[in-house]
């Protein structure tokens, strides 16, 4: 049986028999090196439909992949199209949104002219010329965000994240009424000639608990994918395992899914076809086609049904590598496929970071006075609006400012970190946590000044160019904050210059780095290498944190640590400042003999 590409995707979406598994990425495969082999380039393919088309074609003509995907972007076409400011990128990044426009669902309004606008007729313009280029040979994938992750867009994600605790309604409204957005432009391109469409959710495990999925999306999901009469292809970051089992009732044919999650134990849950899930940030970006060729083998023997990058490759990442994914798909079919022994393993670390419930050595709340213990207690439990009139009570009735800091706000969010650790709290619930947390610490904050007590040490926090993800950034900021540290925030898409300028100017102990994104983390480097330069690396400790890192990475680039969250990141911080400062105060020791 042999198949022409768009026979081999459409009948993997399906769950049909093919002759081999097709590859056929529905998030963007754009690397700089495949933009100068198209002669095609960011930011103008975002906004030309033929740029567009020629550099979605390059991903069959020079990748060799068995479909094109036209849509570049994460949802920046729809939320540029609607007003929200974007940075459309360049040759070296993809587009990023720059803020967020709409605080109330009845500001929500699909205008009659949306399919006219420049971004999104860019799209559709594309996938018309790419149908008449291709015919019947090749398959043609779309993307329309889904209403969760266009919610990020348009609401921010902090806001909307904690919505979801403390105003279900509101959340219902945004969802159903942003549903109208994904149905529009999806039904668009399919009239265009799409013959799947990627629908992005963002609703990971490592932002909210699984049970959102079926409290808020399911019916809004399945109600969407009943009025788009194609294969509609889930994608959802991270980790996802904990949520498969109600993705699958959401009404797709198949579900793209990453490497934070083992191939065969997502095969045992899923049961709608898989597509992915090549790793990005490890090999994609970094590896060689022999670690491609491993992750591919392993993917297939595990019954994968569609190869591809994970989600979209790194603009920055090896072609070779890109190109490797469909190379190993043919050798492995070449050598017998799936009748082959194997004995390849890939490994996948799925499980939360381990923290101990030492570290602080405080002893909890049993200790405390009731009155103490009610302010733990708010902050760990998230009683809204309680937690700055019960420290003003208690600083009234003469308790010791730093009892307070020590004993009631850093150790409830040690406990709220060791609850994120457990996977019993989510981002939402740290968030709020550490928002009423800081309304404790509006309070104490000027005595403290007064009467002198000095912090514990500064720390200057920033995510790196080309990156404007700022939730991991902001929440460590608060935590280190409540953990007695002055906090430097010097923003999102931050330059190594604007870094070190920071460094000079407000002298920190520690240097926190954050990126969001595959195609921006390597510039963690750039900053490293810029310090070393300079000859500042030794002055300062560096801690480098987000969703795609991992140790080897900060490793890699000459971090002093890798933190997996949060909570983590304050404890390394302590950790290694007290580890400093006992080597200085040795060094001045050994100086006076």
């Amino acid at each position: 049986m042999s198949m022409t590409p768009r026979q081999r995707v459409i009948n993997a979406l399906r769950g049909d028999a093919v002759d081999m598994a097709p590859v056929a990425n529905p998030n963007s495969i754009v690397t700089r090196e495949l933009q100068e082999r198209a002669k095609a380039y960011f930011p103008e393919a975002h906004h030309n439909g033929e740029i567009m088309a020629e550099l979605a074609l390059a991903g069959h003509t020079i990748c060799g992949y068995d479909n094109v995907f036209p849509v570049f972007g994460a949802g920046t076409q729809e939320a540029g199209a609607m007003g929200v400011d974007v940075d459309w990128g360049d040759p070296d990044n993809l587009p990023a949104i720059l803020g967020h426009i709409w605080s109330h669902p009845d500001q929500i309004h699909v205008p009659d002219d949306f399919l006219a606008r420049t971004e999104i007729k860019a799209v559709l313009d594309s996938i018309r010329i790419l149908r008449q280029e291709l015919g019947d040979r090749v398959a043609i994938f779309g993307k329309a965000y889904g209403p969760w992750s266009l919610a990020y867009h348009f609401f921010g994600i902090q806001e909307f994240l904690m919505d979801t605790l403390r105003d279900p309604g509101r959340v219902h409204a945004i969802l159903e009424r942003l549903a109208e957005i994904t149905v529009v432009f999806g039904k668009a391109q399919i009239e265009a000639g799409a013959d799947a469409l990627n629908v992005c959710e963002h609703i990971t495990a490592d932002l909210v608990r699984p049970e959102a999925y079926e409290r808020y999306l399911l019916k809004v999901d399945q109600a969407i994918t009943e009025q788009l009469p194609v294969p509609i292809i889930l994608h959802c970051c991270g980790k996802t395992m904990d949520r498969i089992h109600l993705f699958n009732q959401g009404g797709f044919s198949c579900f793209n899914f990453e490497s934070a999650n083992d191939a065969r134990e997502m095969r045992a849950k899923a049961e709608i076809t898989l597509c992915g899930n090549i790793n990005n940030p490890r090999t994609i970006l970094s590896g060689t086609p022999e670690d491609v060729e491993r992750e591919v083998f392993y993917a297939l023997d595990a019954g994968v049904d569609i190869l591809a990058p994970e989600c979209a490759a790194p603009v920055n990442g090896k072609l070779a590598n890109v190109t490797a994914v469909r190379e190993a798909r043919d050798r492995y079919y070449e050598q017998g496929g799936a009748r082959r022994e194997r004995k390849t393993t890939v490994q996948v670390n799925t499980a939360r970071p381990i923290r101990s419930t030492a570290a602080s050595g405080r002893a909890g709340p049993a200790g405390l006075s009731p009155s103490l213990r009610a302010i733990y207690h708010a902050v760990v439990e998230v009683e809204t609006g309680q937690v700055a009139d019960l420290v003003r009570a208690e600083i009234d009735r003469g308790t010791n400012v730093q009892t307070v800091l020590d004993d009631a706000l850093i150790a409830a969010m040690e406990q709220v970190g060791e609850r994120f650790a457990q996977g019993v709290y989510f981002v939402p619930e740290m968030l709020m946590a550490a928002k009423e947390m800081q309304s404790g610490l509006e309070v104490i904050r000027p005595i403290l000044t007064q009467t002198g007590v000095l912090a514990r040490g500064k720390v200057l926090v920033g995510t790196v160019k080309g990156d404007v993800h700022d939730i991991g950034k902001n929440l460590y900021g608060m935590m280190m904050e409540g953990a007695g540290y002055t906090v430097i925030d010097i923003g999102v898409r931050n330059t190594a210059e604007s870094f070190i300028e920071a460094m000079l100017e407000h002298s920190p102990d520690i240097v926190g780095m954050s990126a969001m994104l595959t195609t921006t983390m390597p510039y963690m480097k750039v900053v490293i290498d810029e310090m070393t330069k300079r000859g500042l690396r030794n002055d300062y400790i560096v801690l480098v944190g987000g969703a795609p890192l991992n140790e080897e990475f900060g490793q890699r680039v000459g971090a002093d640590a890798y933190c997996a969250d949060a909570g983590i990141g304050v404890e390394t911080a302590n950790r290694l400042l007290a580890k400093r400062k006992k080597a200085s105060d040795a060094d001045a020791q050994q100086a006076a003999q």
